[in-house]
């Protein structure tokens, strides 16, 4: 798994599937921008970010239990994978205009995470160059509370 490796790397489901997720982030925005006055878009907008962040969490679960890992790297990859989720639940308890941001944090810092991750050879390298899709999800949360 080396963190040299390239989108060309990566199995074109997990591309093509990994870009579509981006789908609901944008749309969602876009249409936050243009009808600044519905809470509902705003509000299926961190649904949507809850979700994704529990399924990037998931990853690393899967991750670790392909790895079969033990002792401290099982602790730091089985906790790793549940605190997205985590966040992502408690952004729904949240203030939206906090919650946006708070999982638009969230993601970055999973980003950061990943980068580590890679550079362990934990995590493919190919992932890592997936994962940047992050940031566009990021800033499809941000967005609209900056419109």
């Amino acid at each position: 798994m080396s963190a040299r490796s390239t989108f060309e790397d990566a199995p074109l489901a997990a591309l093509v599937l990994g870009a579509g997720g981006l789908a609901p982030f944008i749309g969602l925005a876009l249409l936050s921008v243009l009808n600044p006055t519905s809470v509902a878009l705003l509000h299926a907008l961190v649904s949507y970010g809850a979700v994704i962040l529990s399924f990037v969490g998931a990853l690393h679960w899967g991750y670790a239990v392909r790895a079969n890992s033990a002792g401290r790297l099982a602790l730091i990859q089985y906790g790793w994978s549940v605190l997205p989720a985590l966040v992502g639940w408690l952004a729904l308890q949240l203030p939206l205009a906090l919650a946006l941001r708070m999982q638009a944090l969230a993601f970055i810092a999973c980003y950061g995470v990943d980068h580590a991750l890679a550079a362990l050879e934990i995590i493919p390298g190919w992932f890592l160059r997936l994962r940047a899709l992050s940031v566009i999800a990021a800033t499809a949360l941000v967005v609209p509370s900056y419109v």
